[in-house]
């Protein structure tokens, strides 16, 4: 026959928190001190259900004359992944000490449940028993229910975030949005976060960031800078046309308006990479180098052609168009540009060739 395993799942390891025990908690004997403890520290928790309902089965199960064991695993409050992560250790310390070839899940619900593919890497899951807590229909008992999910959604780290900190960030936002007299732009302003936050959860951008953030901190900083300035500098050219209309004024004070942001969005990645390479001792940092010079020149010759634009009548034909061009030294800033750039990678490919051999 088999062994089992009755595993009682706390995802958010509310028991360790509120007892102090540190799961995994193996045994019966141990499992009903826990028990006894967490029903003392927190009578209103429904995993003391769970953790008692573990018990009746172990004990059913036993008397049939099974192999079986219970135990009981916790996760973390904080962080989802990292709760699954916490998991998966403790079932492969479990798997080692019990040698286990089934598994019975007791859960109070489905956030613990989705735990189910870890569990089916270390064995055959052969059933779920979900503990639903019967609870009387009269509003004392809802306004109790009621308390404990506000208590949760301010407690908990997970839930507080959602509940507390986009709501706190919009009501920042309307205060801040009414002292300065725009108060107009509030549906805007709040549209943009709550979007903001919706994308972020949805596209897990949360985890990602933390990722891009660990491996390379530098590009981290250096990205952010760089979607900032590239945003303003869109704004700034949207603001313009929307002034100006789709005129040569127009895109002159976009061009002479943007220019200097788009610019420092693209000098910021390459300055970025550059120190990367630099620390690694990547000789090929001259591609940065290079693109960093050309960045410089060509945000000059923008510059000087937006304020040229912004010189002209309101309708000056294409010989007035050909001839700013000229007279703005945009065509000649962006051929010294090419002559630069060309120069410089021809002289750091020599350089390079030479130190390889």
């Amino acid at each position: 026959m088999a062994r089992m395993l009755i595993l009682v799942v706390d995802r958010d390891n509310d028991i360790g928190e509120s007892t102090g025990w540190s799961t995994p908690i193996v045994g019966i004997d141990q499992v009903r001190r826990a028990a006894l403890e967490f029903a003392v520290a927190r009578p209103e928790d429904s995993d003391v259900n769970v953790m008692f309902a573990g018990i009746q089965m172990y004990e059913r199960l036993r008397s049939e004359g099974r192999d079986v064991e219970i135990a009981v695993v916790g996760g973390d409050a904080r962080d989802l992944v990292r709760a699954d992560l916490r998991i998966s250790e403790q079932l492969r310390d479990l798997k080692e000490r019990l040698g286990f070839e089934e598994v019975l899940l007791v859960s109070d619900g489905a956030e613990d449940e989705a735990i189910i593919p870890i569990v089916q890497s270390f064995a055959r899951v052969v059933g779920v028993r979900r503990v639903v807590v019967e609870q009387m229909r009269g509003i004392e008992e809802t306004y109790i229910l009621l308390g404990r999910y506000i208590k949760k959604a301010v407690m908990e780290p997970r839930f507080s975030r959602l509940f507390l900190g986009i709501p706190g960030l919009l009501l920042l936002s309307l205060v801040g949005l009414y002292v300065s007299g725009y108060l107009d732009y509030a549906a805007a302003i709040a549209g943009l976060l709550i979007g903001g936050a919706m994308v972020i959860r949805g596209f897990n951008l949360e985890e990602k960031i933390y990722e891009f953030w660990g491996s390379s901190p530098i590009m981290f900083i250096a990205s952010t800078l760089s979607t900032i300035s590239l945003v303003t500098g869109v704004a700034l050219m949207v603001n313009s046309l929307r002034n100006y209309g789709l005129t040569v004024h127009g895109l002159g004070d976009g061009i002479s308006a943007s220019t200097p942001f788009i610019g420092l969005s693209v000098f910021s990645i390459l300055v970025g990479k550059a120190v990367v390479k630099l620390i690694n001792r990547d000789v090929k940092v001259w591609h940065d180098i290079v693109g960093m010079v050309l960045t410089v020149i060509g945000i000059v010759a923008f510059s000087n052609l937006g304020d040229a634009l912004l010189l002209l009548p309101q309708n000056p034909g294409s010989q007035g168009l050909r001839m700013v061009l000229f007279e703005s030294g945009f065509v000649q800033l962006m051929l010294v540009g090419i002559g630069v750039s060309g120069l410089l990678t021809l002289i750091a490919t020599l350089i390079e060739r030479k130190l390889q051999s």
